[in-house]
């Protein structure tokens, strides 16, 4: 990764914390049951579910489903960069889709390219079980200080 150092170190301390703690996971991310296996700056390794629900006619997942594994794997690749109280907002997001999935577990592999002071570049790999490319993505987020209520 290149780009700006520092910072992120109370948010990447607290997404450790989700590795055990389920219960403070966002609902989309128990909805796809994500399960995040690793993480260091700027990188994440995630495990999603393929659920029935999530196929369309074609006995595939359908694409929406397989955007949110790759957009939150960049999401949370870009968090662990995050000062507290900062969050990331996308602002653009392109997918290709190589393989169909129709079985899971799926992993998500998410990593920064490049941070620069508010903009994050990110990119990221859906792979089934055997290491096979199922989905690539790049990704362009915005940092935001979170307001006080």
């Amino acid at each position: 990764m290149s780009g700006r150092d520092g910072g992120g170190g109370g948010q990447l301390e607290k997404l450790r914390r989700l590795i055990d703690d389920r219960g403070k996971l966002a609902p989309i991310a128990r909805l796809v049951d994500a399960h995040v296996l690793s993480l260091e700056p700027g990188r994440v390794l995630v495990r999603y579910a393929v659920k029935p629900e999530f196929m369309h006619p074609g006995r595939a997942v359908q694409g929406g489903i397989v955007t949110v594994y790759a957009d939150m794997a960049m999401a949370l690749a870009a968090h662990t960069l995050c000062d507290e109280g900062e969050f990331l907002a996308t602002s653009q997001l392109s997918i290709s889709f190589l393989e169909p999935v129709t079985q899971g577990p799926v992993l998500g592999e998410g990593s920064v390219v490049k941070r620069g002071r508010s903009t994050f570049f990110m990119e990221a790999v859906v792979r089934d079980g055997e290491g096979r490319d199922l989905a690539r993505a790049t990704s362009v987020g915005m940092s935001r200080k979170i307001k006080p209520k």
